[in-house]
């Protein structure tokens, strides 16, 4: 579960601080999927303009898992993209494992659940942007 603190403070503690080679210089961590998976492991504390919205909660923890959603998917279909790349740069080429890529479905299942996480990311989206205006 996501616990979302809709204070401005940061709390600084040694237990929930990522180690410096986790992070970048600017305090983030660099690759998106980490800070998307960060952000339902542990708490976080909104920007300053989240936070000052009132009744918002419940909307940012759906958006956060439309987020992590989409990234799941999207790490799925990449696995097949260099899966099938990988099969083409190799020194040879092995007919079975073209065959096996050709009829995977699961990468179709994949897209599938990717275009459904965006449409559910970009409704949500939408009623965040009307409650901003």
């Amino acid at each position: 579960m996501v616990h979302v603190r809709m204070t401005g403070s940061h709390d600084n503690s040694p237990s929930q601080e990522p180690s410096d080679s986790e992070r970048r210089l600017s305090g983030r961590r660099a690759r998106a999927r980490d800070r998307l998976m960060d952000r339902a492991s542990s708490d976080y504390a909104p920007s300053s303009a989240v936070a000052k919205m009132k009744h918002i909660e419940n909307l940012l923890l759906f958006i956060d898992d439309d987020l992590r959603e989409t990234a799941l998917s999207m790490e799925r279909i990449e696995r097949y993209l260099i899966s099938t790349l990988d099969i083409l740069e190799g020194q040879r080429i092995d007919g079975t494992k073209v065959q096996e890529l050709a009829t995977d479905v699961s990468v179709l299942d994949q897209v599938d659940l990717l275009n459904e996480s965006l449409e559910s990311l970009r409704r949500r989206m939408a009623r965040l942007a009307s409650a901003v205006g």
